[in-house]
Protein backbone atom coordinates (compact mmCIF):
# COMPACT_ATOMS: atom_id res chain seq x y z
CA UNK A 1 0.00 0.00 0.00
CA UNK A 2 1.21 3.32 -1.08
CA UNK A 3 2.64 5.79 1.69
CA UNK A 4 0.17 9.15 2.03
CA UNK A 5 2.21 12.48 2.37
CA UNK A 6 0.52 15.11 4.33
CA UNK A 7 1.39 18.63 3.21
CA UNK A 8 -0.23 21.60 5.32
CA UNK A 9 -0.47 25.06 3.44
CA UNK A 10 -1.17 28.12 4.94
CA UNK A 11 -2.55 31.03 2.58
CA UNK A 12 -3.90 28.78 0.13
CA UNK A 13 -6.40 30.24 -1.17
CA UNK A 14 -3.53 32.99 -3.90
CA UNK A 15 -0.48 32.98 -4.76
CA UNK A 16 2.31 30.82 -3.83
CA UNK A 17 -0.18 29.12 -1.28
CA UNK A 18 -2.53 28.23 -4.34
CA UNK A 19 0.18 26.94 -6.72
CA UNK A 20 1.56 24.83 -4.12
CA UNK A 21 -1.80 23.41 -3.69
CA UNK A 22 -2.74 22.38 -6.78
CA UNK A 23 0.74 21.70 -7.71
CA UNK A 24 0.96 18.93 -4.54
CA UNK A 25 -2.47 17.97 -5.04
CA UNK A 26 -1.87 16.27 -8.22
CA UNK A 27 0.72 14.30 -6.63
CA UNK A 28 -0.29 10.82 -5.95
CA UNK A 29 -0.98 9.79 -2.82
CA UNK A 30 -0.91 13.34 -1.00
CA UNK A 31 -3.29 14.86 1.30
CA UNK A 32 -3.02 18.40 1.08
CA UNK A 33 -4.45 20.60 3.82
CA UNK A 34 -5.08 24.17 2.22
CA UNK A 35 -5.90 26.99 5.41
CA UNK A 36 -7.63 29.93 4.02
CA UNK A 37 -9.24 32.63 6.35
CA UNK A 38 -12.73 32.04 4.95
CA UNK A 39 -13.58 28.90 3.78
CA UNK A 40 -16.73 29.92 2.79
CA UNK A 41 -15.73 31.37 0.29
CA UNK A 42 -12.72 29.85 -1.10
CA UNK A 43 -13.45 26.60 -0.88
CA UNK A 44 -15.63 26.61 -4.42
CA UNK A 45 -11.95 27.51 -5.94
CA UNK A 46 -9.84 25.06 -4.34
CA UNK A 47 -12.38 22.12 -4.46
CA UNK A 48 -12.17 22.68 -8.71
CA UNK A 49 -8.35 21.82 -8.64
CA UNK A 50 -7.65 18.32 -9.95
CA UNK A 51 -6.93 15.74 -7.70
CA UNK A 52 -4.23 12.44 -8.27
CA UNK A 53 -4.95 9.29 -7.47
CA UNK A 54 -4.94 8.37 -4.29
CA UNK A 55 -5.12 11.95 -3.00
CA UNK A 56 -7.31 14.06 -0.71
CA UNK A 57 -7.47 17.80 -0.53
CA UNK A 58 -9.15 18.89 3.10
CA UNK A 59 -9.97 22.91 3.14
CA UNK A 60 -9.72 24.48 6.95
CA UNK A 61 -10.16 27.79 7.89
CA UNK A 62 -7.27 29.73 9.43
CA UNK A 63 -7.64 33.74 10.46
CA UNK A 64 -4.03 35.07 11.93
CA UNK A 65 -4.18 38.66 11.15
CA UNK A 66 -5.42 39.78 14.23
CA UNK A 67 -2.70 41.55 16.35
CA UNK A 68 -3.48 39.82 19.34
CA UNK A 69 -1.19 37.06 19.92
CA UNK A 70 -3.94 35.37 22.19
CA UNK A 71 -5.99 35.20 19.16
CA UNK A 72 -3.29 33.46 17.23
CA UNK A 73 -2.40 31.70 19.56
CA UNK A 74 -6.70 30.43 19.99
CA UNK A 75 -6.72 30.16 16.13
CA UNK A 76 -4.18 27.83 15.69
CA UNK A 77 -5.25 25.72 18.33
CA UNK A 78 -8.56 25.39 16.74
CA UNK A 79 -7.35 24.57 13.57
CA UNK A 80 -5.44 21.59 15.45
CA UNK A 81 -8.72 19.75 17.60
CA UNK A 82 -10.20 20.66 13.75
CA UNK A 83 -8.10 18.64 11.96
CA UNK A 84 -8.22 16.04 14.78
CA UNK A 85 -11.47 16.32 15.59
CA UNK A 86 -13.25 16.54 12.22
CA UNK A 87 -10.73 15.64 9.51
CA UNK A 88 -8.99 12.73 11.44
CA UNK A 89 -5.68 14.10 10.80
CA UNK A 90 -3.22 12.00 12.31
CA UNK A 91 -0.22 13.34 11.34
CA UNK A 92 1.67 16.06 9.12
CA UNK A 93 4.72 15.34 6.76
CA UNK A 94 5.53 18.58 5.77
CA UNK A 95 4.39 22.31 7.31
CA UNK A 96 4.70 24.87 5.02
CA UNK A 97 4.03 28.48 6.58
CA UNK A 98 3.09 30.24 3.46
CA UNK A 99 0.86 33.02 4.86
CA UNK A 100 1.54 36.23 5.00
CA UNK A 101 1.53 39.86 4.93
CA UNK A 102 2.94 43.45 3.85
CA UNK A 103 1.84 46.86 2.87
CA UNK A 104 3.31 50.19 1.68
CA UNK A 105 4.03 50.68 4.58
CA UNK A 106 6.34 47.97 5.18
CA UNK A 107 8.48 49.19 3.39
CA UNK A 108 10.12 52.17 5.03
CA UNK A 109 12.90 53.41 6.39
CA UNK A 110 13.18 52.57 10.20
CA UNK A 111 12.50 56.08 11.08
CA UNK A 112 9.34 56.31 8.61
CA UNK A 113 7.53 53.05 9.62
CA UNK A 114 4.55 53.72 11.87
CA UNK A 115 4.90 51.20 14.91
CA UNK A 116 1.32 49.69 14.70
CA UNK A 117 2.82 48.69 10.97
CA UNK A 118 5.63 47.20 12.83
CA UNK A 119 3.54 45.15 15.43
CA UNK A 120 0.92 44.21 12.54
CA UNK A 121 4.09 42.81 10.82
CA UNK A 122 5.87 41.03 13.50
CA UNK A 123 2.48 39.24 14.51
CA UNK A 124 1.54 38.17 10.98
CA UNK A 125 5.07 37.31 9.61
CA UNK A 126 6.88 35.98 12.71
CA UNK A 127 4.26 34.89 15.36
CA UNK A 128 1.78 33.51 13.10
CA UNK A 129 4.05 30.68 11.54
CA UNK A 130 5.73 30.00 15.62
CA UNK A 131 2.27 29.61 16.91
CA UNK A 132 1.63 27.06 13.82
CA UNK A 133 4.14 25.18 14.60
CA UNK A 134 3.42 24.93 18.28
CA UNK A 135 0.26 24.32 17.81
CA UNK A 136 0.88 21.69 15.24
CA UNK A 137 3.90 20.29 16.61
CA UNK A 138 1.87 17.15 18.33
CA UNK A 139 1.01 16.05 14.37
CA UNK A 140 4.39 17.15 13.05
CA UNK A 141 6.15 14.51 15.28
CA UNK A 142 3.89 11.48 14.51
CA UNK A 143 5.50 12.00 10.90
CA UNK A 144 8.77 9.56 9.89
CA UNK A 145 10.24 12.78 8.19
CA UNK A 146 8.69 15.70 9.35
CA UNK A 147 9.30 19.15 7.75
CA UNK A 148 8.89 22.72 8.88
CA UNK A 149 9.31 25.24 5.67
CA UNK A 150 8.50 28.85 6.33
CA UNK A 151 8.55 30.80 3.19
CA UNK A 152 10.79 33.77 4.28
CA UNK A 153 12.43 36.15 2.47
CA UNK A 154 15.80 37.59 1.24
CA UNK A 155 14.56 41.05 3.15
CA UNK A 156 14.78 39.09 6.09
CA UNK A 157 18.80 38.84 5.51
CA UNK A 158 20.75 40.80 7.90
CA UNK A 159 23.86 40.31 6.21
CA UNK A 160 22.68 41.81 3.36
CA UNK A 161 20.74 44.32 4.59
CA UNK A 162 23.05 47.15 3.55
CA UNK A 163 20.82 47.89 0.15
CA UNK A 164 19.29 50.77 -0.53
CA UNK A 165 15.62 48.94 -0.76
CA UNK A 166 13.78 50.45 2.76
CA UNK A 167 11.79 47.56 4.35
CA UNK A 168 11.25 48.02 8.26
CA UNK A 169 8.56 46.27 8.96
CA UNK A 170 8.72 43.35 6.74
CA UNK A 171 12.61 42.74 6.66
CA UNK A 172 12.42 42.94 10.60
CA UNK A 173 9.48 40.43 10.49
CA UNK A 174 11.02 37.97 8.00
CA UNK A 175 14.97 38.30 10.55
CA UNK A 176 12.74 37.12 13.40
CA UNK A 177 11.07 34.18 11.78
CA UNK A 178 14.67 33.28 10.40
CA UNK A 179 15.47 33.11 13.79
CA UNK A 180 12.76 30.65 14.95
CA UNK A 181 13.56 28.64 12.15
CA UNK A 182 16.71 27.95 13.21
CA UNK A 183 16.12 27.62 16.51
CA UNK A 184 13.78 25.17 15.90
CA UNK A 185 16.62 22.80 13.57
CA UNK A 186 18.56 22.83 17.04
CA UNK A 187 15.62 21.96 19.69
CA UNK A 188 14.23 19.27 17.38
CA UNK A 189 16.33 16.16 16.79
CA UNK A 190 13.59 15.16 14.49
CA UNK A 191 11.96 17.73 12.55
CA UNK A 192 14.07 19.34 9.62
CA UNK A 193 13.49 23.18 9.94
CA UNK A 194 14.21 25.53 6.31
CA UNK A 195 13.28 29.48 5.96
CA UNK A 196 12.86 29.55 1.97
CA UNK A 197 12.85 32.58 -0.49
CA UNK A 198 10.86 31.89 -3.04
CA UNK A 199 11.74 34.98 -5.11
CA UNK A 200 10.06 38.29 -6.34
CA UNK A 201 7.01 36.68 -7.67
CA UNK A 202 4.15 38.10 -9.38
CA UNK A 203 1.79 37.90 -6.27
CA UNK A 204 -0.40 40.94 -4.46
CA UNK A 205 2.71 40.72 -2.19
CA UNK A 206 5.49 41.10 -4.65
CA UNK A 207 3.54 43.76 -6.33
CA UNK A 208 3.24 45.97 -2.98
CA UNK A 209 6.75 45.78 -3.00
CA UNK A 210 7.42 46.55 -6.91
CA UNK A 211 5.06 49.85 -5.93
CA UNK A 212 7.15 50.20 -2.97
CA UNK A 213 10.77 50.45 -4.94
CA UNK A 214 8.81 51.88 -8.16
CA UNK A 215 9.19 48.46 -9.93
CA UNK A 216 6.65 48.02 -13.06
CA UNK A 217 6.28 44.05 -11.78
CA UNK A 218 7.57 41.53 -10.50
CA UNK A 219 10.27 39.56 -12.45
CA UNK A 220 9.15 35.89 -11.34
CA UNK A 221 6.00 33.62 -12.43
CA UNK A 222 4.05 31.47 -9.75
CA UNK A 223 4.58 28.86 -11.66
CA UNK A 224 8.39 28.87 -11.58
CA UNK A 225 8.68 29.98 -8.21
CA UNK A 226 6.68 26.79 -6.64
CA UNK A 227 8.33 24.45 -8.96
CA UNK A 228 11.68 25.64 -7.01
CA UNK A 229 10.62 25.81 -4.06
CA UNK A 230 9.07 22.33 -3.97
CA UNK A 231 12.26 21.19 -5.08
CA UNK A 232 14.17 22.85 -2.37
CA UNK A 233 11.43 21.19 -0.15
CA UNK A 234 11.42 17.58 -1.44
CA UNK A 235 15.25 17.35 -1.05
CA UNK A 236 15.46 19.04 2.31
CA UNK A 237 16.92 16.68 5.29
CA UNK A 238 18.11 17.06 8.66
CA UNK A 239 21.88 16.83 7.66
CA UNK A 240 21.74 19.05 4.72
CA UNK A 241 19.32 22.23 4.73
CA UNK A 242 17.68 21.83 7.86
CA UNK A 243 18.52 25.03 9.88
CA UNK A 244 19.39 26.81 6.89
CA UNK A 245 18.31 29.90 4.32
CA UNK A 246 17.83 28.37 1.33
CA UNK A 247 16.51 30.72 -2.14
CA UNK A 248 14.16 29.04 -4.57
CA UNK A 249 17.24 27.99 -6.61
CA UNK A 250 18.98 26.46 -4.32
CA UNK A 251 21.29 29.26 -3.18
CA UNK A 252 22.32 29.29 0.55
CA UNK A 253 21.17 32.96 2.02
CA UNK A 254 23.60 34.25 4.90
CA UNK A 255 21.27 35.09 7.50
Amino acid sequence: MATNTVYLITGANRGIGQQLTSTLLVRPHTTVIATVRNPSTSSHLLTRLEVGEGSRLVVAGLEVSGVRTGDIETATKTLYASLKEKEGVKKIDVLVANAGFCSPKDFLSVTSTPLENMAASFHINAIGPVALFQALRPLLMESENAKFIVISSSLGSIAHMEGPVPSAAYGMAKAAVNYAVRKVHFEEASITAMALHPGWVKTDNGQTFADAVGAREPPMTLERSVEGVLKQIDGATKEGTSGGFVSYDGQVIAF
